[in-house]
């Protein structure tokens, strides 16, 4: 991979096991089921990575940081069951010797990287869903694999619990998911609770429910955000967050024991001069920032 990507802090002999954080790229959206395109995010986002400084907004260094981009694992023509094996092997490969950072592909590759953390790690996994659905659908166009299907999967994995999992920034349901949570405790903060409480309390909040788990799990679907924040993704929701918002969220969740964190569902063909490219970018930076900047 090209040295000068992610500010020129690429390294692409440095060994995984001496790095403190590498990128793999999953470009795969044949799972969304509506609007495609985020099977070309990890390429568009790494190729405006050359024009940033090596700083965080707060003005971190980030020259120290030990950094590997991976490339991307290409689906090619396997299906989707084959390359979600592929990419759980490829991410178990990853897990505990490193932190991971993975860029969709939409939102159904996280399907096999929480797969590999609960195999790796084998305890209690605690994962922040930041996004605007609670993808907990048994199905959605007949795929129980889909995008819209994340942690209804993941519910199925060992070590993974819904009451470990926080869903943030929630503002639409499919009636399917209406009907499994019915009866069910879930840690569900709406995009209103968070408008109405402050982004900052509810994650001090979550900070404290989550502090007893050794092992967290971040998956920010930019959807999360607004779309006139980001307007390119699949499956946008009016009512989101601002950038601003977004790494409020970040900078206090970084506090926690973080083992690996996903963006998803960028897709560039949708997009407006790259605005939503450049907060993923941002959004994977400041995290580098934040648990590993000098």
């Amino acid at each position: 991979m090209n040295r000068a990507i992610w500010a020129g802090l690429n390294n692409p002999k440095l060994d995984i096991d001496e790095a403190d954080a590498v990128v793999l790229g999953l470009p795969f959206d044949g799972a969304a089921s509506y609007r495609k395109g985020a099977a070309q995010a990890p390429d568009r986002i790494r190729s405006i990575s050359t024009h940033i400084p090596p700083t965080t907004e707060e003005g971190r260094l980030l020259t120290a940081l030990e950094l590997r981009d991976l490339g991307n694992l290409e689906p090619g023509t396997l299906s989707q069951e084959a390359y979600f094996s592929e990419v759980e092997a490829a991410a178990a490969r990853l897990f505990g010797r490193t932190c991971p950072f993975f860029i969709g592909g939409d939102h159904s590759v996280t399907i096999p990287l929480l797969k590999a953390a609960a195999r790796v790690f084998q305890a209690p996994l605690g994962v922040i869903h930041m996004d605007a659905h609670p993808d907990l659908c048994e199905e959605l166009a007949g795929n129980p694999l889909s995008h819209g299907c994340t942690h209804r999967r993941a519910l199925e994995f060992p070590f993974i619990e819904l009451q470990n999992i926080y869903f943030v920034g929630i503002r639409s349901f499919e009636p399917q998911e209406l009907e499994f949570l019915e009866g069910r405790e879930a840690n569900i903060y709406t995009a209103s609770a968070l408008y109405n409480r402050g982004v900052r309390q509810v994650a001090e909040e979550i900070c404290r429910k989550l502090s007893p788990l050794r092992h967290i799990y971040i998956t920010l679907d930019i959807d999360f955000l607004d779309p006139a924040a980001a307007p390119g993704t699949g499956t946008p929701k009016p009512g989101g967050f601002t950038t601003r918002e977004m790494l409020e969220l970040l900078q206090i969740f970084a506090r926690l024991p973080i083992i690996g964190m996903d963006v998803v569902e960028v897709s560039p063909p949708l997009d407006h001069a790259d605005i939503t490219s450049f907060a993923a970018q941002r959004a994977i930076t400041e995290m580098w920032g934040h648990l590993f900047g000098s």
